[in-house]
């Protein structure tokens, strides 16, 4: 057997229009894998097409149903007629782009086929249809073609090889109805692309792999991305071209605006209409930038670091006002705070942030839970309750084992350091008596787990009593000075 085996014959189909449509294969190779692991793996491919090109964000499906007869006549649904093959599944679905400001939106329809041959072997089409009518109106992220098609038959007499349950049964095509012919050499390259990705996903679902990372648990995934293009949109510019700090501001800039997405959408679904809104406090806020964006976008809250920083003097007035240079020394330690210093009291109800806080990540759901206020801890570099480095132990639950669907631990990082912080933070909201939630944060950095607390169940816990049980943080304020001397050095 040769190792491409031969394209079947083009397909003809009548389109939306009555129109002859040819369907060109330009790629087939063999497909050792079940009909349902390619049908699994188009579904997948159809569900996420930003998988296939970092141009778009997204595609919102639009309509879905697996009654043919149930489209409407006057919808902007495009048909197919192919002799042989009925459908099973209609959908369409409309392309967000990273970009609205460079790239249009566009939509296609999705047509899954099923048909059988003489000799009763299925074969399985499914169909992507392009909303487009030219190739000059199809934008960039797609293919320049009416549409693209992924073609699942059996192999031919004399293709086969391979015995009993290893024999290879079926190929797999690519084919395009095209604009113009032949295709160019960007098109062979993107069905090239196209047909590794539904091998290689038929492959990873007949193997079990499992899904090891989970996003959206918390905030929805649509509200997240419209909302971030919004705030992008409106901060971005202004944020980069103001930059002070000798930092790149493109990284920490995009990485703020992010956070800020993901708790406006958190706050609108606990406060609607700002209903109960008490405020928040973004401790360790360092350039301030996510204050910022808070602030502007109508959220009243503060923030505060142990050191000033530059960029604070670009922010608007409103931004200034609130942000101040603090040690916090929290008042579960007993001690007495200097005049400057944060006591780590807070009004019941404000919203802690405590993002990539350093030292100040462990004491938040302690704090949190002192004052009875929600928070956000996104860990980021490992200390413990005193300010000083450690490296904690992997918790005991993962001692030669597997934490399966623990998604604190991201799951390949189950023993690292990160998730072992990560665990210990977590370790201690749950002593506090939270309910913790996590979510994997869509931010472009390996620090990104947020460990969210929104509700106490447990009010009765001696909070002084988890202090101690967690080493009673002696040396915090002989720490934090000697960080606040040796920043103000270094700067």
């Amino acid at each position: 057997m040769s190792e491409f085996p031969a394209h079947p014959p083009s397909l003809h189909a009548l389109d939306h229009s009555n129109n002859q449509q040819t369907w060109q294969p330009i790629l087939t190779e063999p497909f050792p894998f079940a009909p349902s692991s390619f049908l699994a793996a188009l579904e997948q491919m159809s569900q996420h097409p930003e998988h296939n090109t970092s141009w778009i964000l997204r595609s919102d499906t639009l309509y879905d149903s697996t009654d043919p007869s149930s489209v409407p006549g006057d919808s902007d649904i495009r048909k197919i007629q192919t002799p042989g093959y009925a459908i099973t599944r209609t959908l369409t679905r409309r392309f967000i782009p990273r970009n609205p400001q460079r790239d249009a939106y566009a939509e296609q329809t999705i047509h899954f086929l099923t048909g059988t041959d003489l000799s009763g072997e299925i074969r399985e089409l499914i169909v992507y249809l392009n909303h487009c009518d030219t190739a000059e109106g199809t934008p960039y992220y797609l293919p320049k073609v009416r549409g693209v098609a992924w073609l699942l038959t059996p192999l031919e007499a004399g293709e086969e090889e391979g015995e009993g349950e290893e024999r290879r049964k079926y190929k797999i095509t690519l084919l395009y109805s095209l604009f113009t012919s032949p295709p160019d050499e960007r098109l062979k390259r993107t069905a090239l692309h196209l047909l590794a990705r539904a091998t290689k996903l038929a492959a990873g679902i007949e193997s079990g792999y499992i899904k090891r990372v989970h996003h959206d648990l918390v905030v929805k995934r649509e509200g997240f991305q419209d909302r971030y293009l919004a705030l992008k949109a409106k901060h971005a510019a202004r944020l980069v071209e103001g930059w002070r700090e000798r930092t790149d501001p493109k990284k920490h800039v995009f990485e703020d605006i992010l956070i800020a997405t993901f708790l406006v959408c958190l706050w609108e679904g606990m406060y609607p209409d700002k209903k109960g809104w008490v405020g928040f406090a973004d401790i360790g806020c360092g350039n301030g930038v996510l204050v910022d964006i808070l602030i502007r976008e109508g959220w009243s809250g503060c923030g505060f670091d142990l050191r000033a920083r530059k960029s604070w003097g670009g922010f608007c007035e409103e931004t200034q006002a609130v942000l101040k240079e603090r040690i916090l020394v929290p008042f579960l330690l007993g001690d007495e705070a200097e005049e400057g210093d944060h006591d780590g009291r807070f009004q019941e109800g404000t919203f802690i942030i405590s993002n990539h806080a350093d030292e100040l990540t462990p004491w938040t759901p302690l704090l949190a839970a002192a004052n009875r206020c929600p928070f956000l801890a996104i860990p980021c570099c490992s200390h413990d309750l005193s300010g000083a480095k450690k490296r904690f132990p992997p918790p005991k639950e993962l001692e030669g084992t597997e934490a399966k669907g623990d998604l604190r631990l991201n799951m390949n990082l189950s023993k690292s350091t990160y998730a072992s912080l990560c665990a210990y933070v977590e370790g201690i909201a749950k002593k506090c008596g939270w309910a913790v939630e996590r979510e994997i944060l869509r931010i472009p950095s390996t620090r990104n787990l947020g460990i969210i607390g929104r509700k106490l169940v447990d009010e009765e816990v001696d909070i002084a009593e988890v202090l101690q049980s967690e080493g009673g943080g002696d040396g915090w304020r002989i720490a934090v000075a000697a960080l606040k001397k040796k920043e103000a050095a270094g700067h």
